[in-house]
């Protein structure tokens, strides 16, 4: 199930894109702006000009480039994070991560290696507002 969202949900930014819980993409090419939140699982490339919501139902295996993103679900492989990451307590991330800023709540789990590049060069390189925003979409 792809739902295309024009209107904000629980009062927060548009998700534009939702792949819902029991749907399944294998080897995918995602590319795309805006904001997409995965509940089902998913294995490819995510590559997006917005923010990603991986909720407490989703799995994501491949690589994830996005300006901001808030995970509760699973996911493994390389993640490049141009602003915020927050992992809520219920996220496991396994693989090489790279964020400009990184949240991690009581009980999350991070395995493999993280580099965060916040305070290199005044920090940084996008807003921090959609994590937050798009937080009560969980």
């Amino acid at each position: 199930m792809i739902q295309k969202k024009q209107n904000a949900i629980a009062g927060n930014k548009n998700i534009d894109t939702i792949i819902g819980e029991g749907i399944v993409f294998e080897n995918v090419m995602l590319k795309g702006s805006g904001v997409i939140r995965v509940e089902g699982k998913l294995s490819g490339t995510i590559d997006i000009n917005g923010h990603i919501v991986l909720g407490e139902t989703g799995d994501i295996k491949g690589e994830i480039n996005a300006d901001s993103a808030l995970f509760a679900g699973r996911y493994q492989g390389n993640l490049n994070i141009r602003g915020t990451l927050h992992m809520t307590a219920t996220a496991i991330l396994t693989g090489k991560i790279e964020v400009g800023k990184l949240i991690i709540d009581e009980g999350a789990k991070l395995n493999g290696t993280c580099n965060v590049t916040s305070g290199e060069n005044g920090g940084p390189a996008v807003s921090d507002d959609a994590p937050e925003a798009a937080e009560g979409a969980l």
